[in-house]
């Protein structure tokens, strides 16, 4: 075999193994099966909520990141603030709640329209900053207020979100419950920040458990990582 004859072979493979190192670089932080995990929590508890007697809670949105329930909206009563945050804890793959829920009239079109401005505009700031990798992050918008969650490679690309939330027209405000990679979190005991959410006593709308009925959460796959 000539040297000609074995480049033309090795070249294909090099370019193989190129492409396999240049994905394996790209990786994302967040895990498939967290993803996966934190889907079927969120339609979990927004289940629970839709089923919830008693309680106002339509205006509420839920969205799970990184086993982060991040709560939205308004409700009419504090009871029902409390209660979309004891059924957020029903699911099991949630790791802390982020009840910014507010208690009073709930927005009206102008006011979601412009909300869902904002979080379009700093997605596509993210995705234009090739220091920051945008797929590891979600953002939420309410009120002026923009919600950031996901995981950041360093506290430095965590700066660089917050900054171009900030820069944004019409943001009042930058919050962040996202987790910094390698970093490792302090977080209460889950059953402590349960039971004071749900006021230590079964709830209206729970089973002797504390788990809203017929609760199980729609599986869109294999189940995620073990917490």
């Amino acid at each position: 075999m000539t040297a000609r004859t074995k480049a033309s072979l090795l070249l294909p493979l090099l370019c193989v193994l190129a492409s396999l190192s240049a994905c394996s670089a790209i990786q994302p932080e967040r895990s498939i099966g967290r993803e996966l995990d934190d889907t079927n929590a969120s339609l979990s508890i927004k289940s629970a909520m839709l089923r919830s007697e008693g309680f106002a809670l339509n205006g509420v949105d839920v969205e799970v990141t990184e086993g982060i329930a991040l709560l939205t909206g308004s409700v009419p009563r504090e009871d029902d603030r409390m209660m979309a945050e004891c059924l957020a804890w029903s699911s099991v793959a949630v790791r802390t709640v982020a009840n910014e829920i507010e208690v009073g009239a709930s927005s009206g079109l102008r006011d979601r329209s412009r909300d869902a401005w904002i979080t379009q505009r700093v997605r596509g700031h993210l995705l234009s900053d090739r220091n920051v990798r945008s797929v590891n992050f979600n953002v939420e918008t309410y009120a002026g207020t923009v919600y950031l969650l996901g995981v950041a490679r360093s506290r430095g690309e965590l700066e660089r979100v917050s900054a171009h939330a900030a820069l944004v027209g019409g943001v009042v405000e930058v919050v962040s419950y996202v987790r910094i990679a390698g970093v490792p979190s302090e977080l209460p005991s889950r059953g402590e920040r349960r039971a004071e959410a749900c006021a230590g006593e079964s709830m209206p709308g729970l089973d002797s458990e504390g788990n809203p009925p017929n609760s199980t959460p729609q599986l869109l796959g294999a189940p995620g990582d073990p917490q």
